[in-house]
């Protein structure tokens, strides 16, 4: 990471991160944590490292977390044991050691304004199969709903991040996020975008409201939590495409999460026909071993979601990573191939560039 993102991040510069800014300054190291007295730093390739560093103790923790509470004006202590910070591209955690009876801990995660992977590596490491790149880009193409789904960590945003670069770029895109992790315009400057950023729960919901009105054909929001699910919900029925993600540890609960999250089940059956009709897409993401001690991150699942013939189905087409195509009924071939334009789903000029390119 080059000494720009000093002068992005007006709160906290490098002379503030002190020996810590030569681990948040590499591009490789996307995490990190100080545990139990222990500093640890995770790669973009998964790998997760302890580091001995002399310059960084609990003394240097506990002063640097005073930094971070002053420069945000919080207050941190026994009463008051969460401090929670953030910059353009970092996302800063501490725990007061009332809470965490280990010791204050530090987690710094880092969200860069650009892909993490292209096309390429993302094939030559497992990612996915070429088939199903092909698949999801036509898919986003053809104005299908994603939700990208996994446990904490799992890679979620920065494969809404990458199958969000295969939407026209005239097609209007509103973000909508409490921490800013999809950096879409910045990835993006040529598309037309609009980026809101919220406070809590409340104002997400606000925030979901006010994009319908702005015509978007795009709203992307970074997590679907709880009351805010109401509001995707009314911009499927609006016919507004939509990427999110959610945390669920497998692609074919996404109907019934999305139901527990709302605040009343009345109507609950018009609610769930719903869901299963507007849905489109489930990906379910989720860390692979490659070595002892390296992971990478790997497309597990892909759900289609449809409602014929007043039934309510979930293809999974894709199943531990391997493309099951005989699964997908024709009905649905025949959808993709419509939206899309396309015969050969399986096919995409974008993506084909982009492995070209690399």
């Amino acid at each position: 990471m080059t000494e720009t993102m000093e002068e992005m991040d007006f709160k906290l510069s490098s002379r503030h991160f002190g020996p810590l800014w030569k681990y948040i300054r590499q591009d490789e190291i996307t995490n990190v944590d100080w545990d139990s007295g222990q500093l640890w730093v995770k790669y973009a390739n998964r790998t997760r490292k302890r580091v001995y560093d002399p310059e960084i103790t609990e003394e240097f923790i506990h002063r640097f977390s005073l930094i971070v509470a002053n420069h945000e004006s919080r207050p941190f202590h026994r009463l008051d044991s969460i401090l929670s910070a953030e910059t353009e591209q970092l996302r800063i955690t501490f725990v007061h050691e009332a809470f965490a009876v280990s010791g204050r801990s530090m987690s710094i995660r880092k969200s860069l304004p650009r892909l993490r992977f292209t096309a390429k590596e993302a094939l030559e490491c497992g990612y996915c199969e070429a088939e199903v790149m092909h698949l999801l880009a036509n898919c986003v193409h053809g104005g299908f709903n994603f939700v990208f789904c996994g446990e904490p960590g799992q890679g979620k945003t920065e494969a809404a991040k990458f199958f969000s670069s295969f939407i026209p770029p005239h097609e209007k895109v509103i973000t909508v996020e409490d921490l800013r992790e999809w950096h879409y315009h910045e990835i993006h400057p040529q598309n037309d975008c609009i980026e809101f950023k919220v406070s809590d729960s409340k104002d997400y919901g606000r925030a979901i409201a006010v994009a319908l009105r702005l015509n978007p054909k795009w709203i992307m929001i970074a997590e679907t939590r709880s009351r805010e699910v109401r509001y995707l919900l009314e911009s499927w029925s609006n016919g507004v495409n939509c990427m999110t993600t959610l945390h669920v540890d497998d692609g074919r609960k996404i109907p019934d999460r999305i139901l527990n999250m709302l605040e009343s089940r009345q109507d609950a059956d018009r609610l769930v026909n719903q869901i299963y009709s507007d849905v489109g897409i489930g990906v379910l993401l989720k860390e692979q071993e490659i070595h002892e001690d390296q992971t990478v991150h790997q497309i597990r699942q892909v759900c289609l979601y449809y409602r014929e013939e007043e039934k309510n189905g979930c293809i999974l087409l894709v199943e531990n990573g391997i493309l099951r195509d005989t699964r997908m009924p024709e009905f649905l071939r025949r959808q993709i191939q419509e939206r899309c334009g396309r015969t050969d789903i399986y096919s995409n000029p974008q993506v084909k560039k982009m492995l070209e390119e690399t």
